[in-house]
């Protein structure tokens, strides 16, 4: 009796099978990559970052979830009691969001690396009919207690400052 080879597998077939599932399965787990968390409390480390902050003390109060990137941004003059402070809410759904701040649109994103491990955030205000804004890039150390953020501006000619800043709690 002869067997018919059509209805066997063959070894190198199986083989073949099996790589192209684990390469499905190694992709899918990537994708679903838990994005770094930055929440925490941050004061700048003037000796690494770059000088255009240097004479001011700036900390940064950090709280994220799954959904949500909140950032307090506390700016005072060394020696000074005056404190100048900003705080931008971004969804992580990638979408944009708007509000009206004094008369004017502000719309804010932020977009994930493909990694997880860096977050851009952008946010734009319109006065009129001319924007003004920028972007910042947060990345955080291995070990969790060093945060860089690159701000850009969106004009071009203004160039990037990089600030660095260790975790305090």
């Amino acid at each position: 009796m002869k067997h018919d080879k059509s209805s066997r597998l063959s070894p190198n077939f199986i083989l073949g099978y099996l790589f192209i599932l684990s390469f499905i399965f190694i992709s899918s787990v990537s994708i679903a990559q838990s994005p770094v968390n930055f929440s925490g409390s941050w004061i700048q480390d003037t000796v690494k970052s770059d000088d255009f902050y240097k004479s001011f003390e700036i900390k940064f109060l950090i709280t994220q979830t799954p959904q949500e990137f909140k950032i307090k941004q506390t700016y005072s003059m060394k020696g000074s009691p005056e404190v100048l402070e900003n705080e931008y809410s971004y969804t992580l759904d990638e979408k944009v969001t708007t509000r009206v701040i004094e008369g004017n649109t502000q719309k804010n994103s932020a977009k994930w690396s493909a990694d997880k491990k860096i977050l851009t955030t952008r946010s734009i205000v319109t006065y009129g009919t001319e924007d003004v804004g920028f972007t910042e890039t947060y990345s955080l150390s291995n070990n969790g207690l060093v945060l860089t953020v690159v701000r850009s501006n969106i004009m071009p000619d203004v160039p990037q400052v990089k600030l660095v800043f260790n975790k305090i709690r």
